[in-house]
């Protein structure tokens, strides 16, 4: 299983916390909100699955258009989730599941209302293999993709109609290698990238983002299996390179990257300080990444992030949950103003299992994040709100 995979379901710094959890009081959250959107509030999607439904990643248009993406699980194998929210209300959309033994999906962009990508992978008797569709305006459809077998595509980021990258990773029978590719307007090609851990470390990505075709970064680890090292690496527009991170505690690991211009960028995950997992936020300031203060969940939690969204220097946004003694799992919202990240409230629909997997906005006023939560032992589609 890749390390990817385990992250993008709940990073798996804090899995054993999550599962051994119970309930805590609500205090430490903010209750002054940045200008913008001013509170969260439930969306509550479809869950078709039967015994599991989770969104992973989602986009935002507008007010009355966004799309998120995940699986589903019934009887057999899991299948692709996709999402259409209207304006009014979120409504299933017909998506493909090419794979005979497990079918997802982890992130979705969009280029225009009527070109949309989104990104995963599919299992068949041949192994793991990418998973790219497309959303022409009208369906979903396949669209080929490179990737060996026993790979994944854990995000995709949209430059231009005909510039669009993704991300995710590979395992050669030994270790897993970083994968990237890019689209041309007319195909999906595998672009050169490098590999900086060692003979025995794995090499994987989990998120991009990108504000033109000659800036782009991609975030994840470096692991040996029981060290892990945070990885960035940056497109200059000829070639990717390595960029020296931050690796704070005895394991790091980024989940996703957000960036509005080549000296601003937010790379976000979590890190174990004293055998304790905290919020990580890096931030790029146009000559390195340095670490940046943020809060967790409540006193003695374990905490982590695995969104972000930024619509200028002064506005982000990121996400994640968080867990300790009693607690079952909370949602956690963090909010950059220009000069702090600080918590803000956010809803919890479920008694146990609440988690954000991913946040988009298409405005500072508008944005939506998407995740999980469990009534019983079944998983179930969430989304909230913030206008």
């Amino acid at each position: 299983m890749h390390a990817t995979w385990r992250a993008r379901q709940v990073p798996q710094l804090v899995v054993a916390a999550l599962i051994a959890a119970g309930t805590l009081a609500g205090a430490g959250v903010s209750s002054a909100l940045a200008a913008g959107c001013q509170s969260w509030v439930n969306g509550q999607p479809p869950s078709p699955g039967s015994t599991d439904s989770r969104l992973r990643g989602v986009a935002v248009l507008s007010a009355c258009d966004a799309w998120a993406v995940g699986s589903q699980i019934g009887t057999g194998a899991s299948q692709t989730l996709i999402e259409h929210w209207d304006g009014a209300a979120w409504s299933v959309v017909p998506s493909p599941s090419p794979g005979a033994f497990l079918n997802v999906l982890y992130t979705v962009r969009a280029t225009s209302a009527d070109s949309i990508w989104a990104v995963g992978r599919f299992g068949s008797a041949g192994g793991d293999h990418t998973l790219i569709e497309h959303w022409n305006g009208t369906v979903w459809s396949v669209v080929p993709s490179p990737g060996p077998a026993g790979s994944e595509l854990t995000a995709v980021r949209v430059v231009s109609a005909p510039d669009v990258w993704a991300v995710g990773d590979t395992f050669d029978g030994t270790r897993s290698r970083t994968l990237i590719m890019r689209w041309n307007g007319s195909a999906w090609t595998r672009v050169a990238s490098p590999n900086p851990g060692g003979p025995a470390d794995s090499d994987v990505l989990a998120g991009i983002a990108a504000t033109s075709p000659s800036n782009a970064w991609a975030v994840g680890e470096i692991s040996d299996g029981t060290t892990f090292r945070t990885l960035i690496l940056r497109w200059n527009g000829a070639r990717w390179a390595r960029i020296a991170s931050p690796s704070p505690g005895t394991h790091s690991e980024l989940f996703a990257v957000a960036a509005t211009s080549a000296v601003n960028a937010w790379a976000v995950g979590a890190a174990v300080v004293r055998g304790k997992s905290d919020t990580l936020i890096l931030h790029w300031n146009g000559k390195n990444w340095s670490r940046s203060p943020s809060p967790g969940g409540n006193a003695g939690s374990d905490s982590f992030l695995a969104g972000v969204t930024a619509t200028s220097r002064a506005n982000a946004l990121a996400v994640g949950g968080y867990s300790g003694s009693g607690n079952p799992g909370r949602t956690l919202v963090l909010r950059w103003s220009g000069s702090a990240w600080r918590r803000v409230p956010s809803p919890d629909p479920g008694p146990s299992g609440n988690a954000l997997y991913a946040v988009a906005a298409s405005s500072a006023g508008n944005a939506w994040a998407v995740g999980i939560f469990r009534q019983g032992l079944t998983g179930l589609a969430l989304a909230i709100h913030c206008c």
